[in-house]
């Protein structure tokens, strides 16, 4: 896996916060622009938890886009600049 993509597939919620909060952390560390975070979709409980996350600590972000143009909803880009 990529240094700037978290993947979350399989984590509880309970578990994701702290995951999302070091994995920010070392992104600014490494200067990075943007960041990935793979929730995957599901019942959405996931993304849910990490989209107020990053809401709160002030991170904007939006969802990928697939080759189509749509959205995928399954992953968030986040921008650290």
């Amino acid at each position: 896996m990529a240094r700037d993509t978290l993947d979350l597939h399989g984590k509880k919620t309970d578990e994701v916060e702290d995951l999302v909060d070091r994995f920010l952390m070392n992104a600014q560390e490494q200067h990075l622009k943007r960041i990935r975070i793979m929730t995957g979709k599901g019942t959405g409980a996931v993304r849910n938890v990490v989209t107020k996350y990053l809401k709160l600590g002030g991170f904007p972000w939006k969802y990928e886009k697939l080759s189509n143009g749509k959205d995928n909803e399954g992953v968030l880009v986040v921008f650290l600049d």
